[in-house]
């Protein structure tokens, strides 16, 4: 019985556990080769004001409610790839059982 009691106890903390994946598709093998510092990387809910060029289009999926975090996330992945910004950023959240918050944008490079 106490073995059936801790197994339970398992499986709620592993529910319990929040889970977070983020995944990148690249669109150019051309690459910059500086990182860029993800905490001033613009984020623009469409396109960009400068002419730019596409990098990635990167997704950040959460279980849970936290925005903040979220974009944080797709913030730092961009800022890897040497992103001058993020555009076409958009959020969506799925109730139920496991809320999932899920933001996605598109990591670009500014053209001179």
């Amino acid at each position: 019985m106490v073995v059936l009691n801790k197994m339970k106890f398992i499986c709620l903390l592993l529910l319990a556990t929040a889970c977070t994946s983020s995944t990148r598709m690249l669109l150019t093998v051309d690459l910059p080769r500086n990182q860029t510092n993800y905490k001033k990387l613009p984020i623009y809910f469409q396109e960009p004001p400068r002419k730019s060029r596409p990098l990635a289009l990167i997704a950040v999926a959460r279980d849970g409610e936290n925005a903040t975090w979220a974009m944080e996330v797709l913030k730092r992945e961009a800022a890897v790839l040497g992103a001058d910004a993020l555009a076409n950023v958009e959020m969506n959240y799925s109730t139920g059982i496991f809320p999932t918050l899920r933001v996605q944008g598109l990591a670009v490079k500014y053209v001179d």
